[in-house]
């Protein structure tokens, strides 16, 4: 009897572990469903935002993102001589 509570014990202790190490998937686009990279690419060149201040994710070219969520890109200016 002791020996199946120990079993139970250790065997959820190891379930909950491993589902705490799991590696969360990325959000999706809510407007095509698609995941969001959080590398810019070919595929998805598209920098947006979900939340204010939140991470910047990468959607693909033919979505339609509201203005809201889009990142503008940053201005690099060239130095004077």
């Amino acid at each position: 009897m002791r020996f199946m509570k120990s079993a139970l014990i250790v065997v959820s202790s190891v379930a909950l572990i491993g589902s705490a190490l799991a590696v969360p998937k990325p959000p999706k686009c809510p407007v095509c469903h698609m995941e969001l990279s959080k590398v810019k690419s070919k595929k998805s060149p598209t920098a947006v935002r979900l939340t204010k201040k939140g991470p910047i994710y990468y959607c693909c070219a033919g979505c339609k993102m509201p203005a809201s969520v889009l990142v503008k890109p940053t201005v690099h200016h060239k130095k004077k001589k």
